[in-house]
């Protein structure tokens, strides 16, 4: 396996698109350019959106002078920066195009395998500095990105619910001020879970944070929602029925993990501990399928004795994927939960 990996070209992109529409793109395919990235993005089965962090080496000319123009507004004090700017009540598109309206930059990173790359993270630029390391010799850019800043600073919802309307259109309402796509947010879904659910008291939302509201709102009905890749989604909530007997995971898919690096573990809560090769494609609240191939490399060299009690701690079958982390060593760490499939 060792072998393997070091035939593997790590391949990489990053583009960067200003307020003035101008679009950035450095990238390293085949591993044989002075640009390198390092980077960290973590997902969770939560209501926290995205935070990623990367440091860029030797970025092409044209691509710092382009970062130092776009530099303008840098994000240090929100309420100087929000002077002039037009609050969203009607929803933040999730695209990010408020952000580029709002004189920010939004950051796209690629990442994979020998020239074939998919898309780790993208957000809006909180803040981007470069400085020179190495007596000189290299550029160092350090990039903080957040998923969903322009809503966190443009969202500003302003609007009542009388008695009696549909629990789906508030959620609705709230998740567009968010600036959050909608996921697999639908009435048959929201429904399946709740039943027929109304308001049976109005609601009026004035300003405030939009998610913070979505919180306060499906707090205790029987449902798990959760921010992923800037859409909103929901399934049903670890041993809690529903109306629809509507799984603990979203059931769009079924993902597989690249070559296991080492064997997966069992951690404190009965979790899994389990890491691989970048895989990008892998999404948190989805099942994830440990084969008994997978398993099979990952416990090469140990005894058989050693391998049937490997086998029993983490056997092949699904497991819900509720924490995943891509970083620049080129490795996705898993935090895999047993029994979901089950429920």
């Amino acid at each position: 396996m060792s072998l393997y990996r070091l035939r593997r070209t790590r391949s990489s992109r990053l583009t960067l698109t200003t307020p003035d529409g101008q679009t950035l793109v450095a990238e390293n395919l085949s591993g044989d350019t002075g640009f390198a990235m390092s980077f960290e993005a973590k997902r969770t089965m939560d209501e926290n959106p995205g935070e990623y962090s990367a440091v860029a080496w030797n970025l092409p000319a044209n691509v710092l002078e382009g970062l130092e123009a776009a530099q303008g507004r840098r994000i240090n004090d929100p309420d100087r920066i929000l002077v002039d700017e037009v609050l969203r009540d009607v929803g933040v598109p999730p695209d990010g195009s408020a952000a580029l309206e709002g004189g920010w930059l939004v950051a796209e990173f690629e990442a994979g395998y020998d020239g074939v790359v998919s898309r780790v993270f993208r957000g809006i630029g909180a803040r981007i500095s470069t400085e020179r390391v190495d007596d000189g010799c290299t550029t160092e850019s350090r990039i903080s990105i957040v998923e969903n800043l322009d809503a966190i600073l443009l969202g500003d919802g302003e609007r009542s619910f009388p008695p009696g309307a549909s629990t789906f259109e508030l959620v609705d309402y709230l998740r567009g001020i968010a600036g959050l796509g909608p996921g697999n947010l639908t009435p048959a879904l929201l429904t399946a879970l709740l039943g027929e659910s109304k308001l049976s008291s109005g609601y009026h939302c004035a300003g405030g944070q939009a998610l913070t509201r979505l919180k306060s709102v499906l707090e205790y009905l029987p449902l798990r929602w959760f921010v992923d890749d800037r859409e909103f989604w929901i399934c049903g909530r670890d041993g809690v029925p529903n109306a629809g007997g509507v799984p603990a995971y979203v059931a769009d898919e079924i993902g597989e993990p690249d070559i296991l690096l080492s064997r997966p573990r069992r951690v404190d809560g009965g979790m899994i501990s389990a890491e691989c090769f970048l895989c990008p494609r892998l999404r948190v609240g989805r099942l994830v399928n440990l084969t008994e191939a997978g398993l099979a490399l990952a416990l090469q060299g140990l005894s058989p004795s050693e391998q049937a009690i490997a086998y029993a701690e983490v056997p092949p079958g699904l497991y819900r994927l509720d924490e995943v982390t891509h970083d620049g060593s080129w490795t996705t760490r898993m935090m895999l939960r047993p029994g979901v499939a089950m429920l």
